[in-house]
């Protein structure tokens, strides 16, 4: 036992006891302290190795933290690997940004394998930050063997997988529309697009198109986005809704019946009629002219029967708009799946990098967003814009640069995960949720809609796709391992990795014709990277002892935007393998936000990054006021002012310990000596009261642990510490400390104090390890070098006293009433009171007062307390 001389300082406590954990290899004692016990299986989300670690990052980090620590105290042997995740767009935008790139055109120029060789540079650097600040704030996690998505093995292993869907008919190459990011130039997939909508203006326009052979009749359509019409190909209608023709001026117009009167105050037009009505299906063939025939030549040569022509479809509603849709079936999913339907042209005048191309005709080069105003005159100046305004609504946004999506027709390589929505959903029912409407809700519904995966990407720096397709025949081989790789090949290039452009060399024989097969030009998306974490972390491939042992996982946690990412391809991997869900229990959790509710950016100035954070506040504050403050699933809104609350907080604890080493060693006290046990029959009542106490406190901090409700699991250890034991105890027996001979009565309060504090420390371990492990070495415990060897506290039912314990409470709040009475009164505390009368409210409160009259006197200072008959 040593005497704590200093003040709490964080960040010195912190970096005294890293040193310790080194020099000691405590982590790694840890590590194996529980081998050969019952396993508790975690998966470690990947971190992107693209950018530094910030306050959202540290939140996180201490979540799973504090949970592993936990459970390694309860006798679990954690499996804690760590993981990067190091691939993907992600990484190639910080690449550009870096090298001043600003397209894929640049990345040609200076060559593949100086761009890949960039990535890997960058990865290393943030892996190497990484691992720093979560060594800095004791995210204890196995970083040696740590699994990446960039090296062989692992990409070997979502190889294996493409192979295996291949195999099970999952996989396909088909004509869709994607979402596509311009400056990227990529398809997404419907869970990237879900990461980035962004509130934004666009055009809000009506346009009428002219029915063929119909003298100054029109259809009316509604657009927020001029730039497709020059890829409109009709306009769809619901069969069985009523739809009006209307009398405007000299026209007659076609609008859904039910939005007249909201379209027409919009126009601002009051004069007109109702001529009839009449079923969108009875108007299913009538031909139109394209409102930009003369503009997009390429008009003129389609001319199947219902080429610019009303059409029936179920997905047209007549809650806004005009009730007729404009349909370009190579600009959307449900525009593309009508025209494939009606046998529709399907017309893409627009790149994938955003740009028109020539059979956009006038609008030739335009950027897609540039294309609206050039659009938008050439209406005006044929009469054909009927109004033109503004809108602001939710728009798909890249996950990676914010550059606004377009939706275009392409060929792409999918995961039929569609066939799989109620496989999907009734695994997800198997999982625990928390909060459980994350699981049931958000994560459900997106589950029984879910999409075909779109996993191929016209990308670089990443997982090549892959499948090799003959030149000649269209043959595809997909190649499950590097080794089959080779035993197929009929050139290898000197130098062979799974990356590019070296794997771009590689030329297969067809089996089909003989002809050469080349590899088909993608990168995987890399959330399926991370989503085979669960079986490639663990070296699959070359054996699936380790895998059997974990699979599945007992726990994942995440920010809770997961549910749209990793949680998803988790689920979706693991079911087309294995068919189950690969984890048993998530914890999602909430974002961090600054202190007024705001969104952390570059931008605004107002990120908070780790490593800063960890110099200023140090890291044992952070992770507490991050766990303390809100439930793990809310968002956190960041205070600097609270933060230094916590660490108020801890300086309170700090001073309870320095008080009990004080006296402890001055008097040379043994625990040894003085067994609780032993001595329990001795303790005074305010000892046996702050046992009983913390009795509880074990239980109902054990409780919330167990319910990851890990904010009221610290927030009772803090409640417990400072108004109990600090503001209550302590001054309870004080004077007993004072005592100058070696008296029973000063030797049993260092007992039960020593109890209690060495089973505080135990339980706030998992939230604060470098401060707990400090004053675990002044107060140390038999036999334990460390206080996370330690093994979790569990109550001790002989300490119970609810009784006392109620008795306690009624005499806390009687004393802060009679300290209120004496502040009215000005009469001091250090000034003793004759007589206090207490007027009790009912019985059970004046026994109470009666078996703690003595508490009460010694804690208000008077000389006798009269406590009167109820009523």
């Amino acid at each position: 036992m040593k005497e704590i001389k200093e003040t709490y300082n964080p960040v010195k406590v912190e970096e005294e006891v890293q040193k310790w954990w080194k020099e000691n290899n405590i982590q790694e004692k840890v590590f194996s302290f529980r081998k050969g016990a019952k396993l508790f299986r975690f998966l470690e989300g990947p971190p992107t190795a693209n950018g530094f670690m910030h306050i959202g990052h540290v939140r996180g980090r201490t979540m799973k933290d504090v949970v592993l620590r936990f459970e390694t105290m309860r006798g679990k042997n954690v499996w804690r690997k760590g993981g990067w995740d190091c691939q993907g767009l992600p990484v190639e935008i910080e690449v550009e940004k870096n090298l001043k790139i600003k397209s894929k055109r640049d990345i040609e120029k200076i060559g593949l394998d100086v761009f890949v060789k960039e990535c890997n540079r960058l990865v290393d650097f943030y892996i190497e930050h990484w691992r720093k600040n979560s060594e800095r704030l004791a995210v204890w996690l196995d970083y040696d063997n740590a699994y990446q998505t960039r090296k062989d093995d692992y990409i070997e292993f979502v190889w294996w997988f493409i192979k295996k869907a291949h195999e099970k008919g999952l996989l396909k190459e088909d004509l869709k529309v994607v979402p596509t990011c311009p400056r990227c130039e990529t398809s997404l997939s419907s869970h990237e697009v879900s990461l980035g909508y962004a509130t934004i203006k666009d055009p809000s326009i009506y346009v009428k198109f002219k029915l063929e052979k119909k003298p100054n009749e029109y259809i009316l359509i509604w657009t927020t986005t001029p730039w497709t019409l020059p890829g409109n190909e009709a306009v769809a209608v619901h069969p069985e809704a009523n739809y009006a023709k209307l009398r405007v001026d000299n026209e007659i117009w076609i609008v859904g019946e039910k939005l007249v009167e909201k379209v027409m105050d919009e126009l601002k037009i009051k004069n007109y009629s109702k001529i009839e009505t009449v079923k969108g299906k009875d108007l299913e063939g009538l031909k139109y002219i394209h409102p930009l025939v003369e503009e997009v030549p390429n008009h003129k040569k389609h001319t199947g029967r219902f080429d610019h022509a009303i059409i029936c479809a179920e997905h047209v509603t007549l809650e806004e708009g005009t009730g007729c849709v404009h349909t370009a079936p190579a600009h959307g999913p449900e525009d593309f799946n009508v025209g494939i339907e009606y046998g529709i042209k399907i017309f893409c005048p627009v790149d994938q990098t955003g740009h028109f191309t020539v059979e956009g005709g006038k609008y030739f080069g335009l950027y897609f967003k540039d294309a609206d105003k050039q659009i938008m005159e050439d209406l005006k100046r044929k009469g054909l814009l009927v109004f033109w305004g503004e809108v602001e609504h939710e728009y798909p946004l890249c996950w990676r640069c914010d550059t606004p999506l377009l939706y275009r027709v392409d060929k792409q390589w999918f995961l039929k995960v569609s066939s799989l929505r109620e496989k999907l959903v009734d695994e997800n029912k198997e999982v625990e949720w928390i909060p459980r409407w994350a699981g049931e809700n958000r994560f459900g519904e997106w589950l029984a809609n879910a999409e075909d995966w779109c996993i191929s990407r016209a990308r670089i720096w990443g997982t090549p796709l892959n499948i090799w397709k003959c030149k000649k025949c269209g043959n595809i081989k997909v190649v499950g391992t590097r080794n089959e790789l080779k035993r197929l090949a009929k050139k290898l290039p000197t130098y062979f990795e799974l990356h590019r452009p070296w794997i771009d060399q590689v030329i297969l024989p067809c089996e089909k014709c003989g002809d050469e097969m080349v590899r088909v030009p993608f990168v995987v998306d890399c959330w399926l990277d991370s989503g085979v974490a669960h079986a490639a972390s663990l070296n699959y491939l070359q054996s699936q002892e380790l895998f059997k042992k974990l699979y599945p996982y007992d726990f994942i946690t995440e920010a809770v935007d997961q549910t749209r990412g990793w949680f998803y391809s988790l689920l979706v991997t693991a079911t087309i393998l294995f068919n189950s869900s690969p984890y048993k229990k998530v914890l999602c959790q909430g974002h961090v936000l600054d202190k007024f509710g705001q969104k952390m950016s570059k931008s605004r100035g107002n990120v908070v990054w780790a490593e800063e954070a960890i110099k200023t506040y140090g890291s044992d504050v952070l992770r507490a006021y991050l766990i303390w403050k809100i439930t793990p699933e809310d968002a956190l809104l960041f205070d600097p002012d609270e933060v230094k609350q916590i660490k108020r907080i801890l300086g309170i604890i700090w001073n309870v310990f320095v008080f009990a080493t004080t006296y402890m060693v001055l008097d040379k006290f043994n625990p040894e000596d003085w067994p609780l046990e032993k001595v329990y029959n001795k303790l005074q009542i305010e000892d046996k009261w702050i046992l009983s106490r913390c009795q509880n406190v074990i239980k109902n901090v054990t409780e919330n642990l167990e319910k990851l409700q890990l904010h009221k699991a610290l927030r009772e250890i803090f409640d417990f510490m400072v108004e109990d034991v600090s503001r209550f105890y302590v001054r309870l027996i004080r004077r007993r400390t004072w005592i100058e001979t070696e008296e029973t009565e000063k030797f049993t309060a260092y007992t039960t104090l020593y109890t209690i504090l060495t089973e505080i420390l135990k339980l706030l371990s998992p939230f604060t390890p470098h401060f707990t492990e400090i004053l675990h070495q002044h107060l140390p415990i038999k036999g334990l070098e460390s206080i996370h060897m330690a093994d979790w506290p569990t109550i001790n039912e002989r300490f119970l006293d609810l009784k006392l314990e109620e008795d306690f409470k009624v005499c806390r709040e009687t004393v802060k009433a009679v300290l209120t009475a004496r502040q009215r009164k000005r009469f001091k505390l250090r000034w003793p009171a004759k007589t206090v009368l207490i007027s009790p409210s009912n019985k059970n409160v004046k026994e109470s007062l009666l078996r703690l009259k003595n508490v009460l006197m010694n804690q208000t200072n008077v000389k006798d307390v009269i406590i009167l008959d109820v009523n």
